[in-house]
């Protein structure tokens, strides 16, 4: 079962609009893997993906990590801030781009 959780914008989005172009964003809605672990934001990113972000994330130093797609067969770099979620008071919210441009955003507990 997925949860859908709403996430208030902490200056984060500032780091996506870096990467991607866009605006800052007040808020994103996010859906809770079955791991329960992580979460996705974008329909371009999975839970699979999500998941190996988190993993990236406490094995690798600092706020930008890389994490290997099984999806896409392929690597992405992406940076990590502090933010809270509803469904997680301490949480990371991590983006980056994939080939097309198309951005991906990843929360991890």
């Amino acid at each position: 079962m997925k949860k859908v959780i709403a996430v208030a914008g902490l200056g984060a989005a500032i780091a996506l609009g870096s990467l991607v172009g866009a605006g800052t964003a007040s808020a994103d809605n996010f859906t809770v893997c079955p791991s329960g672990m992580s979460g996705v934001s974008t329909d371009d990113t999975s839970c699979a993906f999500a998941d190996n972000v988190r993993w990236a994330w406490y094995s690798q130093p600092g706020t930008i990590v890389t994490a290997y797609s099984p999806i896409t067969n392929r690597s992405y770099t992406m940076q990590c801030t502090p933010t809270a979620t509803t469904f997680w008071p301490v949480a990371k919210r991590c983006v980056g781009v994939n080939s097309y441009g198309v951005g991906l955003i990843v929360f991890v507990d």
